[in-house]
């Protein structure tokens, strides 16, 4: 196994040495780019193949990868911006391992690692292989399905750039605007129901007048939305929250909003009598 780097030949070495027991592996001491890997008598060629495809793929996932990803965001997509091009490459290496269930429709397209080993494993021979000119000539397919997982990785950074916006832009007006209320209470459902202090459920002939006053349409906001617009017309200094998930889109938004000003609780500890209006 010859590799044109010292360090990526390094990691090749210690993979063997920790995945494959029974396997002879050296390297000599005037040519340390090669390494000699001797597998085990009782296994099939394919198999030292298979085992070799998967070492080979690790060794590009840990020296190569992160650089193919900023290469395809400077040459591909023309990003500059430093901490724009991480958090992509963040979010694309999130995507290629499945820690997010963003496109989730789509991501099984792509396997990358296992394109990866499918191409390592077709170019495997007993008696040499060269790491470098199978990266070179041989990616084609994966660099493809690689820039076009990266481009999915854009997509969901501007939607959170825009989130983030959405976020910024109500925490300033519900700052400026005078609160309608004190405190609110806010139960989870299909669709939010709102209380006063004392229990009483807001009905939606009241929630309309105040939604009424501003057009919510400036933060995207459409105009049947009745469970964040709400909140942020009565702005009450402090919202309790009374839902299943605090992880939930929904509740998250509302958190982020209203911040140390907002808490959360069970659903189950919610205090007051369920009762609200037929239809809302």
């Amino acid at each position: 196994m010859f590799f044109k780097h010292m360090n990526e030949a390094e990691s090749f070495y210690q993979f063997i040495k920790e995945d494959c027991e029974d396997w002879k592996v050296y390297r000599k001491r005037g040519d340390i780019h090669t390494v000699h890997v001797f597998p085990g008598d009782e296994l099939e060629w394919e198999q030292c193949k298979k085992k070799l495809s998967q070492l080979l793929s690790s060794v590009y996932i840990k020296h190569r990868e992160y650089q193919a990803i900023q290469t395809i965001l400077e040459k591909t997509y023309r990003f500059t911006n430093p901490e724009e091009k991480e958090r992509i490459t963040s979010l694309a290496k999130s995507l290629i391992e499945k820690d997010e269930d963003i496109y989730e429709h789509r991501i099984h397209q792509h396997e990358l690692h296992d394109i990866l080993q499918a191409i390592f494993l077709l170019h495997t021979e007993k008696e040499m292989v060269r790491f470098d000119s199978i990266v070179h000539f041989r990616f084609h397919h994966y660099l493809e399905q690689l820039t076009e997982l990266v481009g999915l990785a854009i997509d969901e950074f501007k939607r959170e750039e825009d989130y983030q916006s959405f976020i910024h832009s109500v925490r300033e007006f519900i700052a400026r605007k005078q609160p309608e209320v004190d405190v609110i209470y806010v139960l989870e459902g299909n669709q939010y129901h709102f209380f006063r202090e004392d229990g009483t459920p807001y009905k939606t002939a009241e929630l309309n007048e105040v939604m009424e006053r501003f057009p919510l349409y400036i933060f995207g906001l459409q105009e049947n939305e009745w469970n964040i617009s709400p909140l942020i017309m009565l702005a009450p200094n402090h919202v309790y929250m009374f839902g299943n998930d605090p992880s939930e889109t929904r509740l998250t938004t509302v958190i982020n909003i209203f911040q140390e000003n907002c808490t959360f609780f069970p659903i189950e500890e919610f205090p007051f009598p369920i009762e609200v209006e037929k239809g809302s």
